[in-house]
């Protein structure tokens, strides 16, 4: 990630939001162009996990999905990989770097977790179905600062030695969360690494541990992005074993 593109997405940290509303005009050719190019050109963690994705017309979101999505919008970003451990974080992180690049581009997103796509109501040979970000042009505003957020306090969710890196657990506060439930905590060692966590599902129920997987992704893409942003060379990784805290469920590092 070069330092304009991450001054760009840490930009778009304060000012990307769940739209409510979008406009019935797709986005021009060339700004979904650039989305694929963006996406094409990541090297995203997990290289084991394999991935892709589509663009689709709200009409082709329909035909394969089990119910009509949260909010109607012009396009969405179906994201796909194979069934493996930490293949819903991955696309939580793609996702979720796409809707701060689309915001740089001022387009609007909403996460649309409550989309199911079956696989047989899928196109033919296609990975399975993780997630969708529907995008598009609205005319609600973007937010205009930190201040715009309805988030959890710092302290509660940063442990450790974090004071040097304030301002990249900071970007990670603000990730989105499904129901905004922000199940994500971030500990900072004395070995220049932060660790995200996620808490255990009360219940382990499966509908909400998968959407704070996809969370936890989206986490992840905020905190490299900061790190990117003030400097550092930041390495996500899978640590073995697992450091372990409190009761919290282990989802990766991010190296400084």
């Amino acid at each position: 990630m070069t330092r304009p593109e991450a001054e760009a997405l840490y930009t778009a940290i304060f000012k990307r939001k769940s739209f409510s509303g979008f406009e019935d005009r797709p986005p021009a050719q060339g700004e979904i162009d650039g989305l694929c190019d963006f996406l094409s050109d990541l090297e995203p963690p997990a290289e084991d996990i394999d991935w892709n994705f589509d663009t689709l017309p709200y009409t082709d979101m329909v035909r394969i999905a089990s119910r009509e999505p949260g909010v109607r919008a012009p396009c969405y970003l179906v994201l796909r990989a194979e069934r493996k451990s930490f293949s819903l974080q991955k696309c939580g992180y793609l996702g979720e770097l796409a809707a701060l690049y689309l915001t740089s581009r001022g387009l609007a997103t909403r996460w649309q977790g409550c989309i199911e796509v079956p696989k047989e109501n899928d196109f033919p040979g296609c990975l399975p179905y993780v997630s969708a970000l529907a995008f598009g042009y609205s005319s609600e505003p973007f937010r205009q600062s930190a201040a715009d957020f309805d988030r959890k306090p710092l302290d509660k969710l940063a442990f450790g030695r974090y004071e040097n890196c304030r301002v990249i657990m900071e970007a990670a506060r603000l990730a989105p969360s499904s129901h905004n439930r922000q199940p994500c905590v971030f500990v900072a060692d004395d070995r220049n690494r932060i660790h995200l966590y996620r808490k255990a599902s009360l219940l382990a129920n499966p509908v909400v541990s998968y959407a704070q997987c996809v969370d936890a992704g989206a986490a992840l893409a905020h905190l490299e992005v900061a790190a990117a942003y003030e400097g550092f060379l930041p390495r996500i990784a899978r640590c073995k074993p697992e450091p372990s805290f409190r009761r919290f469920i282990y989802q990766a590092t991010v190296e400084l």
